[in-house]
């Protein structure tokens, strides 16, 4: 059974070295406390659409005068923030705090604190424990029905099967507060362990490996041995079944979905494999997934041994299989190396999508560089897109920005995915000049930062260290300039030239050229018309596509949202009913929030339908997509 691990008669190394960082978007006391190990005791209760029970944290004071304040700030603001004294303070946001105490041999001894809800903190005073050790707060407390925005809590008849409720959880970037009282930021790292308790029949999962079961009381017990950020704190509750892809893969859905998941991801051990191979062993012990309902967020979360998945994976012909690559590259990048603040979070997602295109490549052994080549054409283009929609002006275009009082939702897009796997390519590609030489930097890059965390700084120290004779990097330029990157990126192979071919033609696509396209080709020529000359895009244009090749046949999600955002731009009122049947039954971000957006722009006097409609559909929806979308219909 996995217990609690208190370890309050330990004592500290002082000769130990603790990074001390800057976060903006946590006003914790990371840098005079840091947890080390958490535990959960809580059970779901779905009747009050809450968790209720306690938290315990290990916690190890900092002695500032052995902690490494060498590392540079990579912000406008260089200043270590204050350690808060012998204040524990704890990022917070609408918990109910029922009760605090220092566990001390075993006995609870009351702890005084303070809940500050205009800054989402709970202060808890600590004058009177020792430094010298390891200390163990347990906080009584439990979760907001109605303001944890790091929960979705879903009736029966909001599931797929609609036959029982059903949970989940999305704590990136700064949600985990609302879930529990912690360290919310990707600086801190700590192990965990949990004891979840749940009504019958449903199961629980987390991002870590259950150990033990209590059929009696539908009991779940679970272990994660590496330390993890508070973001990647996952856990799921619902009427799940599994399916073994291998003897370390499962994975996890509602039962009516299993035979589709289980042929769409066949080939997961392939490609974690394919992973291992570049970037070294896989440390996690298992890759299992959860196939979530559809107002999951995201196409992927990497959550460690637990991914979530969307269903608007399920393609029914492995099309979209990449999303699974880059969800198993983050057990690599983003996991194990890890971005000090969400200001670095290209370092995250960068990486992982660099990565993700060169292993698309590898996992082809017919014709991989050019498949690699494409795949990265794909992220060249949403980059194209995205910089558009921001402005080639807006600060959320640089791959390292301020977020002094700015929520990490609101700047995320795919900048920090592309602009970061542009930047890699062209330290590859034309800085190093060799693939291969790159592969054994990565390996090394991992090696070297694994279990830790960083910033920007100390990736370019470590870069120029590795390649000290290699040609200077505009930096500057790459990183802190708004737009597209400084040197433009050819990607082109025959798979793109065909769709530039198709997207440049004056006359519509005729049914045999939309044939000759497989799925990602399909994709990538809809992108390529939503950002090409506009003159041409026309209702006409749009209508004679739908004649001649049929487009509600693709039940791809990526052809379909690009599909609906052409309709919308030229006001094809044909497609209407299915645009608003999409926007109710899919809830991933990148669909939604775009389609939404495309109507406020392009079909004004479409809007109090599209602001009527959501707000009845709003309910169904998770709270981040939710005020994601507001911010764009109301502003």
């Amino acid at each position: 059974m996995t217990t609690n691990k208190t370890s309050n008669d330990q004592s500290i190394n002082k000769n130990e070295r603790t990074r001390l960082f800057y976060d903006p978007n946590s006003l914790s006391s990371f840098n005079g406390f840091r947890i080390v190990h958490t535990y959960f005791d809580l059970k779901v209760d779905f009747d009050s659409n809450i968790l209720d029970g306690y938290v315990q944290l290990d916690v190890k004071p900092l002695d500032n005068q052995s902690c490494d304040c060498s590392s540079t700030i990579t912000t406008e603001n260089k200043e270590i923030p204050n350690n808060h004294g012998n204040k524990l303070v704890l990022d917070s946001r609408h918990l109910n705090i029922k009760k605090v105490v220092f566990i001390s041999n075993t006995n609870e001894i009351l702890l005084t604190f303070q809940v500050d809800t205009e800054r989402e903190s709970l202060i808890i005073d600590m004058t009177d424990i020792s430094k010298d050790s390891l200390i163990s707060i347990r906080i009584y407390y439990s979760t907001s029905d109605t303001k944890c925005t790091a929960l979705q809590w879903l009736t029966k008849e909001q599931t797929a099967d609609k036959q029982h409720p059903y949970i989940f959880s999305q704590c990136q970037a700064i949600h985990a507060r609302s879930l529990y009282p912690c360290q919310d930021t990707p600086g801190v790292k700590s192990t965990y362990s949990a004891k979840i308790t749940c009504p019958k029949p449903l199961t629980v999962l987390m991002s870590g490996l259950q150990t033990n079961y209590d059929e009696q009381t539908n009991t779940f017990y679970f272990e994660q041995q590496q330390a993890v950020a508070s973001y990647l704190i996952a856990i799921a509750v619902g009427h799940l079944v599994s399916y073994d892809l291998s003897s370390r893969i499962r994975v996890w859905t509602e039962p009516s979905m299993i035979k589709q998941c289980q042929y769409e991801f066949e080939e997961s051990e392939k490609f974690l494999t394919e992973a291992e191979q570049l970037l070294g062993e896989y440390k996690w012990k298992r890759y299992d997934f959860l196939v979530l309902p559809p107002s999951f967020p995201y196409g992927g979360m990497e959550n460690p041994c637990m991914n979530f998945l969307t269903p608007t994976l399920l393609a029914g012909d492995r099309s979209l299989t990449s999303t699974i690559v880059h969800e198993m590259t983050h057990s690599w990048t983003g996991n194990l190396v890890t971005n000090e603040n969400w200001e670095h979070f290209w370092l995250n997602e960068g990486f992982t999508s660099f990565i993700e295109a060169k292993l698309v490549g590898n996992l082809d052994k017919t014709n991989g560089k050019e498949t690699r080549r494409f795949h990265a054409a794909q992220q060249w283009q949403d980059l194209k897109t995205t910089v558009a929609t921001w402005g080639a002006e807006h600060p959320y275009t640089c791959l390292v920005y301020r977020l002094n009082n700015v929520d990490p939702d609101d700047a995320y897009s795919s900048v920090q995915y592309y602009k970061g796997a542009a930047l890699l390519w062209h330290l590859e590609q034309n800085i190093i000049g060799s693939e291969s030489k790159f592969d054994e930097f990565l390996r090394s890059y991992i090696i070297k930062f694994g279990e830790t965390i960083l910033n920007t700084d100390d990736f370019i120290k470590y870069f120029e260290s590795y390649f000290p004779q290699a040609p200077s990097v505009d930096w500057q330029s790459w990183l802190y300039t708004p737009g597209m990157p400084p040197v433009t990126h050819d990607f082109s192979t025959q798979l793109e030239e065909n769709c530039h071919q198709l997207a440049n033609q004056q006359s519509p696509i005729t049914k045999e050229q939309m044939n000759s396209l497989n799925a990602k080709q399909v994709a990538y020529l809809l992108n390529l018309l939503l950002s090409n000359d506009q003159s041409k895009i026309t209702d006409d244009y749009i209508k004679q596509i739908d004649i001649n090749c049929d487009m509600s046949k693709y039940s791809n999600c990526e052809i379909r949202f690009r599909w609906y955002q052409l309709c919308i731009r030229v006001k094809y009122e044909k497609v209407l009913d299915d645009i608003f049947k999409f926007l109710e039954i899919i809830g991933r971000m990148k669909f939604v929030k775009p389609l939404y957006v495309e109507f406020k722009s392009s079909w004004p006097e479409m809007l109090p339908r599209v602001k009527t409609f959501f707000e009845e559909h709003k309910k169904y929806m998770n709270p981040i997509t939710v005020k994601q979308i507001e911010i764009r219909l109301n502003n």
